[in-house]
């Protein structure tokens, strides 16, 4: 018997790697166009390929600890600490690395929408490594994987319509 819900995480991988790639399609068709990439499209091609690089290693990190032996609940718990510690950073340093690219304001509305949820997200990974209130289980790490594809398909869909315009369209 297979680790509980180890098919939505591997489909879930599965996804966010095409994800992945898409978004590099999208990228490379943009430069065969002749249209160089601006530091906004540089930035958000980052931001989607790190997401779906993220979502694939959230979704295979609990069943590759219940492959080296490690019993469900422990491999639910250590993948919930490692997946919090990783979006705490990631959102902790998110400003400073986008500041580095782009000069302009972070979106205020945008910013706050996506770090409650995150914020909420890794809550629950805390819940599930601390089982309290609920015993640890796949569902925060599912929700999480797929909360990180998630916010790489936001921005892919809103920063879009820049890929396809001559003059870079370098807004948010």
């Amino acid at each position: 018997m297979g680790l509980a819900g180890e098919a939505y995480s591997y489909a879930l991988a599965a996804l966010a790697m095409t994800f992945a790639g898409f978004a590099a399609i999208v990228i490379v068709l943009r430069q065969t166009l002749g249209r160089p990439m601006s530091p906004f499209h540089l930035l958000i091609t980052r931001l989607i390929i790190e997401s779906g690089f993220w979502a694939a290693a959230f979704s295979m990190l609990a069943p590759l600890l219940a492959l080296c032996g490690v019993p469900d609940r422990a491999a639910w718990r250590i993948a919930s600490a490692a997946i919090a510690a990783v979006l705490i950073a990631y959102g902790a340093t998110y400003r400073a690395r986008r500041r580095k690219v782009l000069s302009d304001a972070l979106p205020t509305r945008r910013w706050t929408a996506i770090a409650g949820l995150s914020l909420a997200v890794i809550a629950a990974l805390i819940c599930n490594v601390l089982g309290v209130p609920y015993p640890p289980n796949p569902g925060p790490i599912a929700v999480a994987a797929s909360w990180t594809l998630a916010c790489g398909a936001i921005v892919f869909v809103l920063a879009l319509a820049s890929f396809w315009e001559p003059d870079g369209g370098a807004r948010d």
